[in-house]
């Protein structure tokens, strides 16, 4: 009984060490390309290196870290056509997304959505980039959980989680006027969910992360890269 109860008390600090990583790297606090140490790390979070350890693997096993032999870990730098890539799965998942929600036609997940848009216009108007954001990924996030299947938004939280995403959506609405075609995108995808056409709301949602993916990849490679280029 003791050796279980001890291997649940293990498994709970790797876990939760391996949550702490994940949300530094994904909140961009551990920068792409920066080098991990398993002592910094176990002193910060004053664990044995143990866990730690177990807690690298797993991440490197999502994409986030590499452990390169007898040089160390760090976090995952994009290539460019990793980023190609990530973005045509993003296009894919979220528009098979949008089509399983108007298909099942969930009132909640759908008057959420509705929500989300009224909340962009209202940022739109008044200018406000930090509510659009907000309003974005509140957009995305109710078209994900209405769409009431768990292996695509485990799938699709695991994709964003390689890129600190949210910091470069700053950086994509800044170039002009894309603000308001964002918004404009948003709302067709709303229509076509509203229409119950599965077909339109699959391919306005594929439309807009298109559209969308250009300046993010254009802002992510630049801000990834710049320091090579010195």
């Amino acid at each position: 009984m003791l050796v279980i109860t001890q291997t649940i008390l293990t498994t709970s600090i790797t876990t939760q060490v391996t949550n702490a990583i994940r949300t530094a790297i994904i909140t961009g606090e551990f920068e792409p390309g920066k080098q991990l140490s398993e002592a910094a790390l176990s002193q910060s979070y004053k664990v044995s290196r143990t866990p730690i350890r177990e807690a690298l693997k797993q991440l490197e096993r999502e994409g986030l870290v590499e452990i390169i032999p007898r040089v160390g870990t760090c976090v995952l730098k994009p290539t460019e056509k990793d980023l190609e890539e990530l973005f045509t799965v993003k296009e894919a998942l979220e528009g098979f997304a949008a089509g399983l929600l108007t298909e099942s036609g969930n009132a909640e997940a759908i008057e959420q959505v509705k929500e989300a848009v009224a909340l962009m216009e209202r940022a739109v108007e008044k200018k406000d980039h930090k509510l659009f954001v907000e309003s974005n990924n509140l957009f995305h996030k109710a078209i994900m959980d209405g769409a009431e299947n768990s292996k695509l938004g485990y799938l699709y939280n695991l994709l964003l989680n390689q890129i600190p995403y949210n910091g470069y959506v700053y950086l994509s609405i800044d170039v002009p006027n894309r603000l308001e075609v964002s918004l404009r995108e948003h709302q067709l995808i709303l229509a076509a969910i509203l229409s119950g056409d599965r077909e339109a709301a699959e391919k306005t949602m594929r439309m807009h992360v298109k559209e969308s993916a250009k300046g993010l990849k254009k802002a992510i490679g630049k801000r990834l890269y710049q320091d090579d280029e010195k």
